[in-house]
């Protein structure tokens, strides 16, 4: 089986990250519904979490959207067999601040809404963080070896 081809892993890993794209677009446009019934299902009643909620869920939920976006940029380069490209670098840049964002908006979220699965979701997006920082910097080194490498004759 192929790994880097539209065709191959990547090809499948591409089609369903658009699919979460979408998936989460129609999400996030349904928040104010969906966060409202959430409410409803929670066995006390607060109306003054609505608001935060729906801000926390519409805040993070954008940032997600944006790791989705920059992930299929990603994989676009990388099923044309052409991933070290500055616009990957910048990608992965984004993507690390993203990260790091959402995982400060968990902190925040610890303070009024904490469970264990804030606490791994926090851990969870720091890793991610660090992890897409570092992969920029080895894509950073690669793009200038390969454009040194462009001009060798």
């Amino acid at each position: 089986m192929k790994i880097l081809d539209q065709n191959g892993l990547s090809g499948l890993v591409n089609g369903l990250l658009h699919l979460i794209l979408l998936g989460g677009a129609v999400i996030f446009v349904s928040l104010p519904w969906s966060v409202k019934w959430y409410m409803n299902v929670l066995p006390y009643e607060s109306s003054e979490n609505y608001a935060f909620l729906l801000a926390f869920f519409a805040i993070t939920g954008l940032f997600a959207l944006t790791i989705v976006y920059e992930l299929i940029r990603i994989f676009r380069t990388l099923n044309r067999h052409d991933p070290f490209q500055w616009d990957n670098v910048h990608s992965l840049r984004k993507i690390a601040v993203a990260s790091f964002l959402i995982a400060a908006g968990y902190i925040v979220k610890m303070i009024f809404f904490n469970s264990f699965l804030t606490v791994i979701l926090v851990m969870v997006f720091v890793i991610a963080g660090f992890f897409s920082i570092i992969l920029a910097e080895v894509f950073r080194q690669a793009v200038i070896v390969k454009e040194e490498n462009d001009l060798t004759i």
